[in-house]
């Protein structure tokens, strides 16, 4: 069919694999037309609907991955690390103090991500990037890594990969690009938007579009919204926001109700004001606390009529 056509086919299976595409799926296929029969008739070929090189190949725009959505202090889930996927780049979002094996378990290889946006500076979402840049070096890599974050950000990196590895930042073998954020930042194809939400630290929320067509993810980080934050979530394909209390309150083992308040952290309740002024066509609800997650079943029951999911680690979106 394709005659007077130069076809290079990849299809190693571990590419495949590491792009979570078919074993037998053609990765890349690059082809050269000769004149414009052959030009119209490969075009006819990729357009057919039943063609099995279109289904294999074709990915959707973005894609994320829950790898932690824990609370600081949970026992049983991963600090919050959330992968995101999107025109030929791969970002963490935050990298929490448990997280890094569950980034090693997604892919070794030392390229594999080409940064990280960190919402604020905390240990379950920031502590994990000492071992994450040390491990990178052992490996080999040499290419640059992205940080993006608060204002302040560089020297706080810096500061805490020097308390876990002293002399770690300058023997890197690959150079660390810090964009300290304010507004928005244009990186290749991804525009990343900020702004800050309520925390008893700087916290900043993302809105990241990104993707052909244009998808939205929106992060909260922690804390509590502001109008300002609804606006930049606003018509979001996903959402993924703090959920740490169901009404500012938590119950300490003693069975005593503590209430913590609406100034560090969001609450179910709030969610809901939130949803119908945002109106993301989905909402991930995380780093809920320790015990109300236990209530996954019953939250989930009483919200059925909103689009709300609470992830487990290793679920994956489609966007």
């Amino acid at each position: 069919m394709f005659d007077k056509a130069y076809c290079l086919i990849i299809y190693n299976w571990g590419l495949c694999k590491e792009y979570n595409l078919c074993r037998f799926s053609f990765c890349y296929v690059l082809v050269k037309v000769k004149n414009n029969e052959n030009e119209q008739r490969f075009e006819s070929y990729k357009q057919n609907k039943h063609c099995k090189w279109r289904a294999s190949c074709e990915v959707s725009s973005m894609k994320v991955t829950f790898l932690g959505v824990g609370e600081a202090f949970d026992n049983d889930y991963t600090h919050t690390c959330i992968l995101v996927e999107a025109a030929g780049r791969r970002m963490l979002v935050d990298c929490g103090a448990t997280a890094p094996p569950s980034v090693w378990h997604q892919s070794k290889r030392p390229d594999y991500l080409d940064g990280i946006f960190i919402s604020h500076f905390h240990a379950d979402h920031v502590f994990g990037l000492p071992a994450l840049m040390k491990r990178m070096e052992e490996d080999g890599r040499t290419r640059p890594f992205y940080l993006f974050g608060p204002v302040g950000a560089q020297r706080n990196v810096e500061r805490l990969m020097e308390v876990a590895y002293p002399g770690m930042v300058a023997h890197l073998p690959f150079t660390l690009r810090f964009r300290e954020l304010q507004r928005s930042h244009r990186w290749d194809d991804w525009n990343l938007r900020v702004v800050n939400t309520r925390h008893s630290v700087q916290n900043l929320g993302l809105r990241l579009e990104a993707g052909s067509p244009t998808k939205v993810f929106c992060y909260s980080g922690d804390g509590m919204f502001t109008p300002t934050a609804s606006k930049l979530y606003t018509n979001a394909d996903l959402l993924v926001h703090d959920a740490y209390t169901m009404d500012g309150t938590v119950t300490n083992p003693k069975g005593e109700t503590i209430n913590i308040g609406t100034k560090t952290h969001c609450s179910i309740q709030q969610l809901e004001r939130l949803d119908d002024m945002a109106r993301p066509k989905k909402m991930a609800l995380i780093h809920l606390n320790r015990n109300l997650r236990k209530e996954k079943a019953d939250i989930l029951k009483k919200y059925k009529q909103r689009r709300w999911i609470i992830p487990e680690p290793r679920d994956v979106i489609q966007l």
